[in-house]
C-alpha cells in the first residue's frame, strides 16, 4: 500500500499545531477577533495577551500567513505589520469551535478540582 500524498504546501494543520506558541497565537487571534472584530492586532500585541515572546508571535504569524489562516496587512514604513483571520477560510470555522470546547472543557474541569482533571480520581472499570 502506497504512502499518502500531502496537499501541495503540506498539511496546514501540521503547521499550526507545530508547537504550543504557535497554538497560543492562534487561540489569542481567535479571541481577539471576538472582542475586536475587523481590527487586525500586532504581533507585539498578540505577545502581550498570549504569553508568547513577541519574536515569537511574530513567527507564528508569519507561518500561519501563507497558510490563509491569518491575513498579513501591510504598513507604512513606520508601523509594524498587523494580522487578521481569515473568516473564509475553511478550517477557521472548525478551529474556532475546536478553542470553544477546550474553552468550555477548561471551566468544566477547573471546577472539578485538580485530581479530577489529571484522572487521578478516575476509577477503571470492573
Amino acid at each position: 500500500h502506497s504512502p499518502r500524498r500531502a496537499p501541495d504546501g503540506g498539511w496546514p494543520l501540521d503547521r499550526l499545531f507545530v508547537g504550543g506558541g504557535t497554538l497560543r497565537v492562534m487561540r489569542k487571534m481567535v479571541k481577539l477577533t471576538r472582542d475586536f472584530p475587523g481590527t487586525p492586532q500586532r504581533a507585539w500585541d498578540v505577545a502581550l495577551w498570549s504569553g508568547v515572546t513577541p519574536q515569537g508571535a511574530a513567527k507564528s504569524l508569519a507561518r500561519l500567513n501563507p497558510l490563509g489562516l491569518v491575513r498579513r496587512r501591510r504598513p507604512d514604513p513606520s508601523h509594524a505589520p498587523s494580522f487578521w483571520l481569515d473568516l473564509d477560510y475553511p478550517l477557521i470555522g472548525p478551529l474556532i469551535d475546536l478553542f470553544d470546547a477546550e474553552r468550555a472543557w477548561s471551566r468544566r474541569v477547573g471546577t472539578l478540582g485538580r485530581r479530577e482533571a489529571t484522572g487521578a480520581g478516575l476509577r477503571q472499570p470492573g
